[in-house]
């Protein structure tokens, strides 16, 4: 609940301090006195946008605090969300400079205007007259079945799923186009694959085939020469290798000391090498014949290479290997994400299943609650004045899932007997709005906690009787929780426990805004003025002491 609000330095009003009580609190003032001043500063440490016109006195800084009492809202795992310090009186603060800057504060601490908003909303619901709207919006009217129907937390548990589904099928489209790209490529890129495959790419080695090549393709005058080499080395009388061969035999015969012994040695060993020499030779000598199927078959290969090295931009046998296993892998991520599409669908299909369970469920309980919940509001609309209006909550199932669940829900309303049912916002007056809008808090008040709620002339259309009728059911409501009514009909202000006085003040120079919290006499005349004018009427205070009273 709000303990204390403080304004400095906003619009009219220099320095003001309001300590509303738990229970109702009435705020009253003349039209134009400032009572909707006093709004627009508790809207800006609720995460209103503040505006450098707000200043009184443009040479220093507005500041504007509310001291709220928060032990009972169960709001700590918002505080550690936004890492915050967590305080049973938690401090709201908004301070705007000369310069136009404007700064947030929780406990002191820094915040984004976001921040203070969230929270802001947890503590304070303002009512205004524009806020009838809501009952046009499906996701208030929702909310607002749902608490009464006992559904909150079926309610929460579909939202979870249905989330869910939502992120899902979002990824199924992005996968579904995915899988639409790798399939569209596939073809091609499995001719690419045979391509490259109908090579033993793993096999060759680009310097081997060139060297081959090389040879087979001068495999005449390779030979040539190396039968002659093989020749000279070892096939005729004058061979080298025979004229080593006699050498070594001469030298072998002389004793002439270890010098000519390592001659003869050496001399051996050269022969050992040339008969080495000469058995390659002639090993190379046959394999070089020629051999135009072998040389055919390299050309048909390095003409493959070739044309598959332009076609993928690449230099080496190695470069095409690169490129199989890059479109390999492509071909595997087709086959992947086809799986991954599998699961998905089957993921999809069981949050449906889940989904429509659970909205099924929702369905059932609002239609079973409807009824009762029609008959207390319409029973409130007769003691509010308004004995042939009529409530009506139609209910169908769709035949999809929503936000909501499967429901489809309408509040329909005819003010007299005989009319027929018309969506709430569009055919009740401001009055039955304002009446029903009353109704539908109090309501949800007695099946969940809320924060303060300030009710900006929520009488307007309404008088008489029905004014203190409408006193009474907030009079109520304030059993559970604090409630703040801006208004002008003294049947509701004589309910309040607590009530304040908004007025102006003028001096030669300016003009400021006040608040005071009537008590004894002061309230009285305040009432009887209320209900005759400036200069009240012993009847009118009489009137007011027995409203009082």
């Amino acid at each position: 609940m709000l303990k204390e609000l403080k304004v400095d330095n906003y619009v009219l009003i220099q320095s003001l301090r309001l300590n509303p009580t738990n229970g109702f609190n009435i705020i009253t003032g003349e039209t134009g006195a400032g009572k909707s001043i006093l709004l627009g500063a508790l809207g800006l440490i609720l995460g209103d946008r503040a505006d450098i016109k707000a200043l009184s006195n443009t040479s220093t800084k507005c500041i504007i605090e509310g001291v709220f009492s928060i032990s009972s809202l169960q709001l700590k795992s918002l505080f550690e969300q936004h890492d915050l310090d967590y305080a049973e009186e938690t401090i709201l603060r908004r301070e705007i400079t000369p310069s136009g800057k404007s700064r947030a504060f929780i406990n002191d601490t820094p915040v984004s205007l976001q921040t203070m908003k969230s929270l802001g909303a947890q503590l304070v619901d303002i009512h205004s007259q524009h806020q009838n709207l809501q009952l046009g919006h499906t996701a208030y009217l929702m909310d607002w079945l749902d608490t009464l129907a006992g559904s909150t937390d079926l309610q929460r548990r579909y939202k979870t799923q249905f989330s869910k589904l939502q992120d899902e099928r979002h990824r199924l489209i992005d996968l579904q186009n995915k899988v639409q790209e790798h399939r569209n490529e596939q073809d091609y890129n499995e001719f690419l694959m045979n391509e490259l495959t109908e090579i033993d790419l793993d096999a060759l080695k680009d310097e081997d085939i060139e060297t081959e090549h090389k040879i087979l393709e001068n495999a005449e005058e390779i030979g040539l020469a190396l039968s002659q080499a093989t020749q000279e080395l070892e096939s005729s009388e004058s061979s080298v290798i025979e004229q080593i061969r006699f050498i070594g035999q001469s030298l072998g015969k002389l004793d002439g000391g270890e010098v000519l012994r390592e001659l003869h040695e050496r001399i051996n060993s050269v022969r050992y090498e040339l008969d080495d020499i000469a058995s390659e030779l002639s090993m190379l000598s046959d394999k070089s014949a020629p051999d135009p199927e072998r040389l055919q078959e390299l050309n048909d290969i390095m003409a493959k290479l070739y044309n598959l090295q332009t076609k993928h931009k690449v230099l080496d046998i190695e470069g095409l290997i690169e490129v199989r296993e890059s479109i390999d892998q492509k071909l595997s991520e087709t086959l992947d994400i086809e799986h991954e599409l599998q699961n998905l669908e089957a993921s999809i299909a069981n949050l449906e299943a889940t989904c429509s369970e659970l909205a099924s469920e929702l369905h059932t309980q609002r239609l079973d609650a409807s009824s009762n919940i029609v008959t207390e509001v319409n029973q409130d609309l007769a003691y509010l004045g308004l004995p042939n209006a009529e409530l009506t909550i139609k209910i169908s199932e769709s035949k999809s899932l929503g936000q909501y669940g499967m429901s489809e829900v309408e509040f329909l309303f005819a003010s007299n007997k005989g009319s027929t049912p018309q969506p709430v916002h569009i055919v009740a007056s401001g009055g039955e709005l304002s009446r029903l809008m009353l109704i539908m808090k109090s309501l949800l008040a007695q099946h969940k906690l809320l924060p303060t709620m300030i009710f900006d002339e929520i009488d307007t259309g309404v008088s008489g009787e029905i004014a203190l009728k409408m006193g009474e059911m907030m009079e109520r409501l304030s059993e559970k929780m604090q409630v703040m009514s801006i208004t002008h009909l003294p049947q509701i202000a004589s309910k309040g426990k607590t009530h304040f006085y908004v007025y102006k003040q003028s001096d030669d120079t300016s003009t400021a805004t006040f608040v005071k919290e009537l008590q004894g006499s002061d309230r009285v005349m305040v009432l009887a003025q209320m209900l005759s004018g400036d200069n009240p009427t012993e009847g009118a205070i009489a009137n007011a002491k027995e409203l009082l009273n």
